[in-house]
């Protein structure tokens, strides 16, 4: 385990890396294996080597409701350990994946407060905070003809590598409401689909669904 090697840690010297090998662990996972439970004490600081996590609840009729996707590299929910209260979602793991658990008491005592980790820990907090202002407005204040005419505006680049079963997961609709609303698209001319690549050929009309 070579914490030089990422960016997190590449203000670091030498000795100060040796002492944050000493306070940190390097663990496989397997896909669908869980990292941690909603309620769990953060003990340790997640940090996502290698692979795909998914943070997710489950709503009062135990559906799955998604919150957030996150991918290699990146720290797992560390506003739980900024705030020192329990993990507010599950945490599993959508590939096979690496992850580095370092003791969050020690960590905090001896790196948190170098302006260098400070900032980065901060930069992704902000991060975090902006995609549940997203989750939220997406899930609470538009209907679903917008929120998969906006998902499908701000990832067309990405479409092509995401399963339809997947897009709706994110989505937290049905896999079939998903195809009708594409279906809808399709015939009104905004959106082509070429096996499992969506692209867009009316941005503006496709804009002002959600827009």
């Amino acid at each position: 385990m070579d914490l030089k090697n990422f960016y997190f840690f590449s203000s670091l010297n030498e000795n100060e890396i040796k002492e944050l090998e000493k306070i940190s662990i390097l663990r496989k996972y397997s896909k669908n294996e869980l990292l941690f439970y909603i309620g769990d004490e953060p003990k340790y600081l997640h940090i996502l080597v290698t692979g795909m996590v998914k943070l997710y609840k489950h709503d009062y009729k135990d559906n799955e409701i998604l919150i957030h996707n996150i991918a290699a590299p990146s720290f797992i929910a560390e506003i739980a350990n900024f705030d020192a209260k329990p993990f507010p979602a599950n945490c599993s793991f959508e590939t096979e994946s690496e992850v580095i658990l370092i003791n969050y008491e020690e960590f905090k005592k001896n790196f948190l407060h170098k302006p260098e980790i400070s900032m980065l820990f901060i930069k992704s907090l902000s991060k975090k905070i902006k995609y549940l202002e997203n989750f939220i407005h997406n899930n609470m204040t538009i209907d679903v003809n917008a929120k998969v005419a906006k998902y499908i505006y701000d990832n067309e680049e990405y479409l092509h590598t995401i399963k339809q079963v997947k897009m709706a997961e994110i989505l937290n609709i049905r896999e079939e409401t998903l195809s009708r609303k594409i279906a809808k698209l399709i015939k009104d001319g905004i959106v082509i689909k070429e096996k499992r690549n969506i692209k867009i050929l009316d941005r503006d009309r496709l804009l002002s669904i959600f827009a």
